[in-house]
C-alpha cells in the first residue's frame, strides 16, 4: 500500500509542476495581457470612440504595462493604415494624430507617413482624372454627350483596378517600412 501511496504522490507532484507556469511563462502571459489591453483600446477609438483620450488611458495603466500598451495601441492604429483601406482623408489623418498624441516621439515617422498618404492620393485621383477623360473622349467619339452621361464609374473597370494595384504596390513598401519604423 505504501508503494501505490508513493507513486500516486510522485503523480500528484509531477501534477502539480505541470499546472504551475515558470516565472519566463508568467511574464509572457502578463506581456499578451498587456498588448491585448492596448489592441483594445485603439479598436474602441478606431470604432468611433475618438473623444477616448488614448493618452490618458494610457496614463491609467501601472508603470510596468504602460509601455507594452502603448506599443499595441501604436501598433493597432498603424494596421488601419493602409492604401486598400477605403478611409476617408480625414480619418487617416486623424489616426496618425491619435499615434503622434500617444507617443510624440514619432511625429517625424507619423508626419512623414501622413505625406507619403497624400502623394498616394493624388497619384490616384490624377490617375483616375486620366482614365475618366479617356472614357469620355471614347463616348464622345460615338456621339454620345450631355446629359446621357453622367458620372463615370471607375470602381468596377479593369483598368482602374489594374492601375490601382500599380499604384499600390509602387507606394506600398514605404508605407511598410514606416508601419515599421512606428511599432519598433
Amino acid at each position: 500500500m505504501t508503494e501505490m501511496k508513493s507513486a500516486w504522490e510522485i503523480a500528484q507532484e509531477r501534477a502539480d509542476r505541470l499546472g504551475q507556469l515558470s516565472s519566463d511563462e508568467k511574464a509572457e502571459q502578463e506581456q499578451q495581457r498587456y498588448r491585448q489591453i492596448g489592441r483594445a483600446l485603439a479598436q474602441k477609438w478606431l470604432d468611433g470612440a475618438p473623444r477616448l483620450d488614448l493618452p490618458a488611458e494610457l496614463n491609467k495603466q501601472d508603470q510596468k504595462g504602460r509601455t507594452i500598451v502603448k506599443q499595441a495601441v501604436i501598433g493597432r492604429l498603424a494596421e488601419d493604415i493602409d492604401f486598400a483601406n477605403a478611409r476617408p482623408v480625414d480619418s487617416t489623418q486623424g489616426i496618425i494624430e491619435a499615434i503622434i498624441g500617444v507617443e510624440p516621439a514619432l511625429r517625424p515617422q507619423a508626419e512623414e507617413m501622413a505625406g507619403l498618404l497624400r502623394k498616394y492620393q493624388q497619384a490616384e485621383q490624377k490617375k483616375r482624372q486620366e482614365l475618366e477623360a479617356g472614357y469620355r473622349e471614347t463616348l464622345h467619339r460615338l456621339r454620345i454627350s450631355g446629359t446621357a452621361v453622367g458620372a463615370i464609374n471607375l470602381e468596377s473597370d479593369r483598368a482602374w483596378q489594374k492601375a490601382r494595384d500599380e499604384l499600390i504596390a509602387a507606394f506600398a513598401p514605404r508605407l511598410n517600412a514606416l508601419k515599421q519604423a512606428l511599432v519598433g
